[in-house]
């Protein structure tokens, strides 16, 4: 509730190669390469930058230490299918079910994955970055399939559009994009 959002136009290539950077030691030391699978194209939104940037922090975060060593982290920014800008996470890891979603996406739950697990499980992560989206006006979607993975989108209204022009008006599917170059993890 004590949260202040400092609405302005955020460069989602840029907020995309920090947030890279910043994970870059963390995916190094765990063995885990994250490849960046779009061209740089000025994708821009309008919201908080410094809510938007600690988000998807959180989601490389779960995504490298989701990863056994040799996984991949694949990110892009783009514009969605309703001209909102979108920054999408893939990880090649374990994945969850769909309780263990449900857990991950409520504060202060932690996936415990039995006595072989790799990772302490998502803790608070997911739950922050889906406020931070949301609180935006922005659009938060997972989808997760133990064994295969997990697929984080996020979107913002694009930079050019007020905030409450659009943001009850374009929900995230279900169904991630189909991107031959994206999807090939």
């Amino acid at each position: 509730g004590g949260v202040e959002l400092n609405d302005g136009v955020i460069d989602f290539d840029a907020l995309l190669n920090g947030a890279m950077e910043r994970a870059d030691i963390r995916a190094g030391a765990a063995e885990v390469a994250i490849e960046r699978r779009d061209k740089g194209e000025g994708v821009c939104a309008w919201g908080d930058p410094e809510r938007t940037e600690q988000a998807l922090d959180h989601l490389l975060q779960i995504a490298v230490k989701s990863c056994d060593r040799g996984g991949k982290v694949l990110v892009r920014a783009c514009k969605d299918e309703n001209g909102w800008a979108e920054i999408a996470v893939r990880d090649n890891g374990a994945g969850f079910g769909a309780e263990e979603l449900r857990d991950a996406l409520e504060a202060f739950q932690q996936i415990h994955r039995g006595l072989d697990r790799s990772f302490a499980g998502p803790g608070v992560g997911y739950a922050v970055a889906k406020t931070f989206i949301e609180m935006q006006g922005g659009q938060f979607a997972v989808k997760s399939k133990p064994g295969q993975g997990t697929l984080v989108r996020i979107a913002l209204p694009p930079a050019d559009k007020a905030p409450a022009d659009e943001a009850q008006d374009a929900p995230l599917t279900e169904e991630p994009r189909k991107e031959e170059a994206y999807d090939a993890a």
